[in-house]
């Protein structure tokens, strides 16, 4: 079935040492785009989020905001570097004595010395990290499941757009008997003008013939249909966006054709009602995955 390639899904967990909220937006796109906003204390896990995004999403415009509340304030805070911090004071006092200067001057600056911060201990961000993906897992969930419901409407829409070109389509059936006589008519009242001497009979009824198989637009019609039936089960597929595009251009080249054989205004009046639900139909698919 099809999806949409709009979706929204949010989620919000508690975990023992801080509260999780993540929020996945999508818009359509021909190509993938991911754009994502991470707390500072897993940001070195942004390569790997976007690894295991990119599998699931495959196409459109992403956005996921991921956002981290620690309940402790030890863990809102980078630790201090406790030997460092002590060797730039002991420096900065031995500075302060030759220079003349105060040590407050010199201390204001001292969290932005190389070092002065360090890193958390890389098993409790992996054990961090685990948990916030819970929480990606639980919102993508919540996403993927409004793109299965709008995609579900897409489908409805799609089949009411097919079905009315078909429903065209074989109304064109009731002009070709009228079609064929206007232009026998046309071509019978051409040769009229013309000598009596110069008009072979029987090259004339040849030549009709093959000029009214030119008209046919049989072969056009059984080829439009076949595109709207393989048109709906592509529908069935997953990730069919782009396919039933390529189905799409197939329609549109025979509705042209029978447009450009028609030769008749009220044929083409329903010729140009099928290339406007085609054109409805090229516009929903822009926002199938």
């Amino acid at each position: 079935m099809v999806k949409s390639m709009t979706g929204y899904g949010h989620a919000e967990q508690d975990f023992e040492r801080f509260q999780c909220k993540v929020e996945i937006k999508s818009l359509n796109s021909k190509f993938f785009e991911l754009n994502v906003r991470l707390p500072r204390s897993i940001q070195n896990k942004e390569i790997e989020l976007r690894r295991d995004l990119q599998k699931k999403l495959e196409r459109g415009t992403v956005s996921i905001f991921i956002h981290v509340q620690y309940k402790n304030a030890e863990d809102k805070v980078a630790p201090l570097n406790l030997d460092v911090a002590e060797y730039y004071l002991n420096t900065l006092n031995q500075l302060a004595h030759k220079s003349g200067k105060t040590s407050e001057q010199l201390f204001n600056s001292i969290f932005e010395f190389p070092n002065i911060l360090s890193q958390r201990d890389d098993d409790e961000n992996d054990n961090d990290y685990k948990q916030i993906q819970e929480c990606i897992h639980a919102a993508f969930l919540s996403f993927d499941g409004f793109r299965k419901q709008e995609g579900k409407m897409l489908y409805e829409e799609l089949l009411k757009m097919v079905v009315r070109i078909e429903e065209k389509m074989h109304e064109l059936d009731s002009f070709e008997i009228e079609r064929i006589e206007m232009v026998k008519e046309r071509l019978n009242k051409e040769i009229g003008k013309l000598s009596t001497e110069l008009v072979d009979r029987n090259r004339f009824e040849q030549e009709l013939i093959y000029f009214l198989e030119k008209l046919d637009i049989s072969e056009e019609k059984a080829r439009l249909k076949q595109h709207c039936n393989y048109f709906r089960e592509t529908m069935l597929e997953l990730s069919s966006g782009k396919k039933l595009g390529f189905i799409a251009q197939e329609m549109g080249r025979e509705i042209n054709t029978i447009g450009s054989k028609s030769n008749h205004s009220q044929m083409q009046r329903k010729v140009v009602e099928m290339k406007d639900e085609l054109e409805k139909i090229k516009e929903q698919i822009n926002n199938i995955l």
